[in-house]
C-alpha cells in the first residue's frame, strides 16, 4: 500500500528546498495514519466515528461524486463544478433509428483551467448554455451526509487537488477517478474524460442508446480510458494515492524513461538509482 503520509512528508520538503510556494497538506495528513484515528485525531476531524486510512478521502470524495450524479440526474439537470477540477454537463441529442427519433442524453465534461494550464492540455472545452443553471459543489450537503466537517471535506478536496496538481508538474500520468460517474484519464497532454456505463443508463433508461454513445465514441467507456498507455508504464490514481501499472508506449527509450522517472522522484523529494549498480 502507498505510504501517503510519507509521499505528502517528501512534496512539503521539495516545494521548501526548491524556494516554491511550500505546499502544506494538513489535513490529508490526519486522513492518511495507518491505524484508526485516535480519540484526539477523531475530536480535531470532528468525526462520529473511526475510519482507517485512505478510506477517508475515498468517503469524502465519494460524496463529492454522489453530489454531482444527483444534480445531473434532476428532472431539470443543472450544470456541477467541481473547483479546481472541472465542470459537468449534459446535452440532449436527437437519433433518427429506423424511422424513429431517438432523444438521448450525453454527458459532457470542461477541464478547469487551472490544471489545463499545469502543462497545455489538450482538451475542448464546451460552455455550458445558458438556459442550464450552474451550481458548485456544495460543501454543506456533503458534510451532511458524512461524518466529516464542512472545514475538513473542504480542506481535504483541495489538498487533494494540490497533490494532483503537482504530479501534473512532474508530467506524470494520471486517472481521477469519480464513483459511479467515470474516469478523467489524462496521458501526456491528452486528456479523456470517460464515464461509467451504469451511469449513462441512469440518463438515458437504455441499453441500445448506451451502446450507440459508445459505437459513435460520442462518450468514452472508463474501462477502455483506464487500459490507455502510459509513457512510464504507470499511473497515479487519485483518491486512492495509489500508483497503478499500465502498458507503456513506444515512444521513449527505455533511456529516456529512466531518466524522466529519475527527475520525477528527485522533484518528489524520493532519491534512487533506476538504472542500477554497474560493475567496474
Amino acid at each position: 500500500m502507498t505510504n501517503l503520509e510519507e509521499l505528502i512528508t517528501n512534496i512539503e520538503l521539495c516545494s521548501k528546498a526548491d524556494g516554491y510556494n511550500t505546499v502544506t497538506f494538513p489535513t490529508l495528513k490526519k486522513l492518511s495514519v495507518n491505524d484508526v484515528l485516535t480519540g484526539r485525531e477523531l475530536a480535531d476531524l470532528e468525526l462520529d466515528v473511526p475510519f482507517p486510512c485512505f478510506s477517508d478521502v475515498a468517503t469524502i470524495w465519494s460524496s463529492v461524486s454522489k453530489y454531482v450524479r444527483q444534480q445531473l440526474l434532476k428532472r431539470k439537470p443543472r450544470a456541477v463544478r467541481v473547483t479546481g477540477l472541472g465542470t459537468f454537463h449534459l446535452q440532449k441529442w436527437l437519433s433518427f433509428e429506423n424511422g424513429e427519433v431517438l432523444t438521448f442524453q450525453r454527458p459532457v465534461f470542461s477541464l478547469s483551467r487551472t490544471v489545463a494550464q499545469i502543462r497545455g492540455l489538450q482538451h475542448a472545452s464546451v460552455s455550458v448554455p445558458g438556459e442550464i443553471k450552474q451550481v458548485s459543489v456544495n460543501y454543506k450537503k456533503i458534510h451532511s451526509d458524512i461524518p466529516y466537517s464542512e472545514e475538513v471535506v473542504q480542506n481535504c478536496m483541495q489538498e487533494t487537488l494540490n497533490f494532483f496538481y503537482f504530479i501534473l508538474t512532474n508530467r506524470e500520468d494520471t486517472d481521477f477517478i469519480l464513483k459511479d460517474i467515470g474516469t478523467l484519464a489524462i496521458r501526456g497532454t491528452e486528456v479523456t474524460m470517460a464515464f461509467c456505463e451504469d451511469f449513462l443508463l441512469s440518463l438515458n433508461k437504455s441499453t441500445y442508446v448506451v451502446e450507440k454513445l459508445f459505437n459513435k465514441k460520442w462518450v468514452i467507456s472508463d474501462k477502455e480510458a483506464t487500459l490507455s498507455l502510459s509513457r512510464f508504464g504507470r499511473v497515479h490514481q487519485f483518491p486512492q494515492f495509489e500508483i497503478r501499472a499500465v502498458p507503456r508506449t513506444a515512444s521513449l527509450t527505455d533511456e529516456e524513461i529512466c531518466a524522466e522517472f529519475e527527475s520525477a522522484l528527485s522533484s518528489m523529494g524520493i532519491r534512487g538509482n533506476v538504472h542500477g549498480n554497474k560493475s567496474d
